[in-house]
């Protein structure tokens, strides 16, 4: 599935190769070597890793639009001459990322690498009105990285590389994170990460011979610490690599017989017994968590699910999710309250008044990597964030279901979140891939749901960044503030009665059809022994669930069916 990239409020997890993709200083000395960066998303020409030859190198010149700004190149450029067969140097700040790039393009340049005009790590850059007419590679680097080669850019000292390093050195290995063997959740509840619950982590990695020799003593090595203590630490025996090729290299399972608990960090290590000309992408890492979430983002400094990009579909849609799978033998030690999740609008806009929709689906089919089919999916509960401050923007929030649900054993479901507006975009990451690795067949993650349709995720292997609050089934739900209300008829054709006995004060009743779409809204005034009488003679024949919400803090949840 076609994605579109928020890139105006967002870090991205800046790479000093995307596999052998790197923006490289190859002179002076002094600042030779790999630079973080981040490619422009979808736009631009993206050099292939598999053809040498399409890289792009060149001595590097800043640009001079004849403004005050006049590296921000936003305006035609006056140095043409001096960018002409160059790699430009432009700075971020106040045009476009596409216009940026199309002045220097059509000044003659042969790359384009925008400086960030912010701390940390580069950031994601859409086309804007002039990408789509760029055809030269456009890469941002880190303002730590612009500020490093300016002078000897300045003195026109710097011959940089945008593209593939394949064959540039003799020794140079290579990992990917998307052909590594990760947990299958990177947080899993610890109540199903229990001694019977037999769970393991296979672990093993591809291994890249990118260099122009042979190697002949390549070895992976894994470590695996809990609370800062090693667990785990094995290395393989000496693998052979020819240039171009790869190998996989399989070590054995991690088990704690013991159960799981805690946070746990993983670290892979690519090493071929000599110093690696290119030792940046040598090393792999990521986490797992066993508490009270269920998430296959890694969790963040807060322990909540890390927000790395955000992204919405490209085609127009009426609402768009983003779902996690879950299914365990052990399912009913497990209640579900809710869902962690952050989303941002387009164009900087205020979120306020944006609503979020949670919901918890139990799907029929297949869910294996090698068959993913649903051929049902029934919403059993939902619930609702309704953002009340821009602040919030790319925050990550909690979104409570109107009733905790108690799981139940070996059933699939899918947990997501959604929006109906077409200008939201919903909380990802790419540190860690759990669809491309084409070595675990069975590993089922994360779902889209667009419309009425679903689907394993997008094509480009970023993971929805949601996590979803569990809790013990035996501490029971508080049912201080659930009440029991029973409507009839039950089904009905049209018109359905609601008894409100005991209540009084003001009510909120929400009605949301199977696909978790809000139908009814209604706010009402209750007292003594009034009974709500509600006409959904509007509505298509279907399953409907209520949520009512009292002023008092009550509330009840039920459904009915509509047949006409």
């Amino acid at each position: 599935m076609k994605k579109t990239l928020l890139t105006c409020a967002i870090a991205l997890v800046g790479m000093a190769s995307y596999g052998q993709i790197a923006t490289y200083v190859l002179q002076p000395a002094s600042v030779a070597g790999p630079l973080e960066f981040n490619m422009a998303d979808d736009w631009g020409m993206l050099p292939d890793m598999s053809i040498p030859a399409n890289r792009v190198q060149a001595m590097a010149v800043i640009v001079d639009d004849g403004t005050a700004a006049d590296t921000l190149g936003c305006n035609p450029l006056v140095n043409g001459v001096d960018v002409a067969g160059k790699i430009a140097i432009v700075y971020r700040g106040s045009c476009q990322f596409g216009t940026k790039a199309y002045n220097a393009q059509q000044a003659g340049a042969v790359g384009v690498v925008i400086v960030n005009n912010a701390p940390g790590a580069p950031v994601g850059m859409a086309a804007g009105d002039d990408g789509p007419n760029v055809s030269v590679p456009v890469v941002m680097i880190s303002q730590a990285g612009g500020a490093l080669i300016h002078d000897e850019v300045v003195a026109g000292n710097v011959e940089m590389l945008i593209g593939s390093v394949q064959d540039m050195f003799p020794d140079n290995l290579s990992m990917k994170n998307a052909r590594t063997l990760v947990p299958t959740m990177a947080a899993r509840p610890a109540l199903v990460s229990t001694a019977d619950d037999n769970y393991m982590v296979q672990l093993g990695a591809w291994v890249y011979n990118f260099g122009s020799a042979a190697q002949s003593n390549v070895t992976l090595n894994a470590t695996i610490t809990s609370g800062g203590n090693p667990v785990y630490n094995e290395t393989s025996s000496p693998n052979t690599i020819n240039p171009g090729d790869s190998v996989f290299i399989a070590l054995p399972d991690f088990n704690q017989s013991s159960g799981y608990s805690g946070r746990y960090e993983l670290a892979y290590t690519a090493d071929l017994g000599a110093a690696d000309q290119f030792p940046d992408d040598n090393t792999y890492t990521t986490s797992a968590s066993f508490d009270s979430l269920l998430s296959y983002s890694p969790l963040d400094g807060t322990g909540l699910p890390e927000q790395i990009a955000f992204f919405r579909p490209s085609d127009p849609f009426q609402s768009y999710g983003i779902c996690a799978y879950f299914s365990s033998p052990h399912a009913s030690r497990l209640r579900a309250d809710g869902i962690y999740a952050a989303a941002l609008r387009g164009s900087s806009a205020n979120i306020a008044g944006q609503v979020l929709n949670a919901g918890i689906f139990e799907a029929e089919g297949t869910f294996t990597q090698s068959g993913i089919d649903i051929t049902a999916a029934s919403e059993i509960m939902t619930g609702e964030f309704a953002y009340t401050d821009s602040l919030q923007a790319g925050e990550v929030v909690y979104i409570p279901f109107f009733e905790e649900t108690v799981l139940e054993d070996n059933k699939n479901y899918l947990f997501c979140v959604a929006s109906s507006d077409a200008t939201v975009y919903l909380g990802h990451t790419n540190s860690l891939n759990y669809d491309e690795t084409g070595i675990q067949t069975d590993q089922v993650s994360t779902f889209l749901h667009l419309d009425d349709t679903w689907s394993s995720g997008w094509n480009t292997g970023e993971v929805p960044a949601l996590g979803v609050k569990m809790s013990s089934a035996s501490v029971g739900i508080n049912e201080n503030n659930v009440v029991e209300l029973t409507p009839y008829p039950n089904p009905t054709n049209s018109m359905i009665s609601i008894p409100m006995a005991g209540q009084t004060g003001k009510a909120t009743v929400q009605v949301m059809d199977t696909k978790g779409a809000k139908v009814l809204d209604r706010q009402v005034s209750v007292g003594g022994n009034n009974i709500l009488s509600m006409d959904l003679g509007n509505l298509k024949s279907g399953l409907y669930t209520f949520h009512v919400t009292f002023e008092s803090g009550a509330r009840s949840s039920f459904r009915v069916s509509l047949a006409k």
